[in-house]
């Protein structure tokens, strides 16, 4: 396998070429994924420069295959040429790369309290809001959306005790006033239910249960750290339009 480089920021495997920021970072994406945005997010929040290199899922370059073979997005090549993969994995190398900027709480034990919402959300979130947009059952999609409620009422419960411990500072976000890990996360995970309400109709009710976690969504859906590298909500909405049965 002969392998080449030049100044013209492409790499050559076998005669065949790919692109990349020489010297720098390039995310290769798909942005109307929630798994990309966490990427995007991460890099606009740390400040890295970067390009972006948008990669069409259902018909990607042929010398995609080169930089992530089995085709999937949310991709970045770094400074020294190794190719990470996986959102969770990027946005947690970002934050060891960028320490200033401060995305995680420097103890263990708000680290901890911080993974611990995060697999919440994996957990009691995520799964139901997509079960209910995949399914063409009523009675499926309101047995899912209990469901989803009752995660978010816990995850109200997590919110109200962060805010009241140190790091916390009040909010609006995980981390007070400083958009962070837990935003860059599962920001774009939670937006998706502009989606559930419009193709479903089902919202999370503005009741004192939810206070906390409504206003955190609203504050973080108009921060422009999630808005400038995140694709729109009719972009969103019209992104699922063929995927919701």
């Amino acid at each position: 396998m002969n392998i080449s480089s030049s100044s013209s920021s492409r790499v050559t495997i076998d005669g065949v070429e790919y692109p990349y920021e020489k010297d720098g970072y390039t995310i290769y994406c798909n942005r109307l994924c929630f798994l990309d945005q966490r990427v995007l997010c991460a890099f606009k929040v740390v400040g890295a420069p970067h390009s972006i290199i948008h990669i069409n899922v259902y018909n990607p370059p042929s010398w995609y295959a080169l930089v992530n073979p089995p085709l999937t997005t949310g991709v970045i090549r770094t400074p020294d040429g190794t190719i990470l993969n996986d959102s969770m994995t990027i946005v947690d190398y970002v934050a060891d790369s960028f320490p200033s900027a401060n995305l995680m709480p420097h103890d263990a034990i708000g680290r901890a309290q911080l993974r611990m919402f995060v697999e919440l959300f994996n957990s009691r979130l995520s799964p139901y809001i997509f079960r209910i947009l995949m399914s063409g059952s009523v009675e499926a999609q309101r047995s899912n959306f209990e469901l989803l409620l009752s995660g978010a009422r816990e995850a109200n419960i997590h919110i109200v005790k962060q805010w009241q411990r140190p790091s916390g500072g009040g909010g609006p976000f995980w981390l007070g006033n400083r958009f962070g890990y837990v935003e860059i996360v599962l920001a774009p995970v939670v937006n998706t239910l502009v989606v559930l309400k419009h193709y479903r109709g089902l919202e999370i009710p503005e009741t004192l249960e939810y206070a906390a976690f409504n206003h955190w969504r609203s504050e973080f859906s108009k921060s422009p750290l999630f808005v400038e590298p995140c694709p729109s909500n009719q972009e969103m909405i019209a992104a699922f339009e063929n995927v919701v049965v």
